[in-house]
C-alpha cells in the first residue's frame, strides 16, 4: 500500500501543534477514504527540526512512500527539501512561510511572509498610517521581515520615515523620536528582551502604533508587555483561525475540537488541507512521485477548507488572507 510520511514536531514547545497537525492529516485520510498509509515521524523540537533530514532520507529511500507532509518550521524545510528534491518526492508544507522555499517538488498551502507583509501594510493603511518607521533586531528573520514590509510599502506608495537594523541589543535610534513617525514596524521574534525593546520603541514614539509579524506571537510575551505598549501593538499571523476561516474550515476545526476535546492549534486546519490536496492529486493520477508532482503543480481554482486558491509557479498558495492579532488581558486574540 502506498504511504505518506508526515514530519511534525512531537515534543518541545510546538509538540502539541505537531500532534494536532497529525490528527488533522488522519482526519483528511478518513474523509478521502484513500488506500494510503500515514506514517508520522517526529521532526524534533525547535525551528531547525533536528530530525528533519533523517525523516526526509527515510521517506526518500522507501519506494512505497509517494509524498511527504511537513515541516512545521520553514528552517526545517530548508534542511529536508534538498533531500526530497533529489529523490523527486513531492513535499506539501502546511505551515511554512519563507518565500525562498521552492523546488520542482515543493508545494505550500500556507501564505508566505511576502503575502503577510502586504496584508500588514493594508492594515496600516486602514488605520491611517502615513509615515511608518521600520526597525529590525539585526537577525535574519527580523531583517527579512523589515525588507518585505518596506517593499510592500513602496508598492502601496507609502514613504517611510526611516529604516534601520538594531545590532546586539542596541536601543532604538534617537532619530526615531524626531522622525514624526505615526507607526513603527519592529521585525523581531518573541524572546528574552523583546518586551524591553518594544517598550523602548514606545518610549521614543509614544503616539505611534506598533506593528510586527507572527514571529512575535507568544502569549508569554503578551503577558509581560506593559499595558500602554500592548494596547498599541498590531501583529499579523499567517494562519487564520475562528471566524477568519471560511465555513468549511470552521467545520474542520469543530470536528478536530471534538476529537481532541480542546481547541486545535490554528495550523491544524492547514495540515488537513495539505493532506486533502495531496489525496485529491492522487485520486486523479497514479501513485507515482513524478505524476503526483505534476498534478499538484497544475492546481488551479481549488475550492478548499481555506478558501479558493491556485498554486503559483513556485508551488505556493495564492491565498492572501492572513490573521490579525491584538493583545487583550495578557494574551494575543483575534483583532
Amino acid at each position: 500500500m502506498p504511504a505518506v510520511v508526515a514530519s511534525v514536531p512531537l515534543q518541545g514547545p510546538t509538540g502539541a501543534a505537531g500532534r494536532d497537525a497529525a490528527e488533522a492529516m488522519h482526519l483528511a485520510l478518513e474523509d478521502a477514504g484513500a488506500p494510503v498509509g500515514l506514517r508520522v515521524l517526529d521532526a524534533g523540537p525547535g525551528p531547525l527540526g533536528p530530525n528533519a533530514v533523517a525523516n526526509a532520507r527515510e521517506a526518500a529511500g522507501d519506494p512505497d512512500v509517494i509524498a511527504y507532509l511537513g515541516e512545521f518550521y520553514s528552517a526545517a524545510s530548508g534542511a529536508s527539501l534538498p533531500v526530497l528534491e533529489a529523490a523527486g518526492l513531492p513535499q506539501v508544507s502546511y505551515a511554512n512561510t519563507w518565500l525562498r522555499l521552492a523546488g520542482a517538488s515543493f508545494f505550500n498551502v500556507m501564505p508566505t511572509d511576502e503575502r503577510q507583509a502586504r496584508q500588514l501594510v493594508a492594515w496600516m493603511r486602514e488605520l491611517g498610517v502615513r509615515r511608518p518607521y521600520l526597525l529590525d533586531d539585526g537577525e535574519y528573520y527580523g531583517h527579512e521581515m523589515r525588507w518585505l514590509v518596506h517593499e510592500a510599502l513602496a508598492t502601496a506608495g507609502v514613504p517611510v520615515a526611516g529604516a534601520e537594523p538594531l545590532e546586539d541589543g542596541e536601543l532604538p535610534p534617537a532619530g526615531l523620536a524626531a522622525a514624526g513617525a505615526d507607526a513603527v514596524f519592529v521585525g523581531t521574534v518573541a524572546e528574552d528582551g523583546t518586551s524591553e525593546l518594544l517598550s523602548a520603541v514606545h518610549a521614543q514614539a509614544p503616539d505611534a502604533l506598533l506593528f510586527s509579524m507572527e514571529g512575535l506571537l507568544s502569549d508569554v510575551l503578551a503577558a509581560v508587555l506593559p499595558p500602554d505598549v500592548a494596547s498599541r501593538l498590531h501583529v499579523t499571523a499567517a494562519a487564520l483561525r475562528g471566524d477568519e476561516l471560511p465555513e468549511a474550515g470552521r467545520a474542520v476545526v469543530a470536528r478536530l475540537r471534538d476529537r481532541l476535546r480542546r481547541d486545535p492549534d490554528p495550523h491544524a486546519v492547514y495540515a488537513y488541507e495539505a493532506a486533502a490536496l495531496l489525496l485529491d492529486a492522487l485520486a486523479h493520477t497514479t501513485p507515482d512521485r513524478d505524476a503526483i508532482a505534476v498534478r499538484l503543480r497544475g492546481t488551479r481554482d481549488r475550492h478548499s477548507v481555506l478558501g479558493t486558491y491556485d498554486l503559483d509557479a513556485r508551488g505556493h498558495t495564492t491565498l492572501a488572507a492572513v490573521g490579525r492579532r491584538r493583545v487583550e488581558r495578557g494574551r494575543f486574540t483575534d483583532a
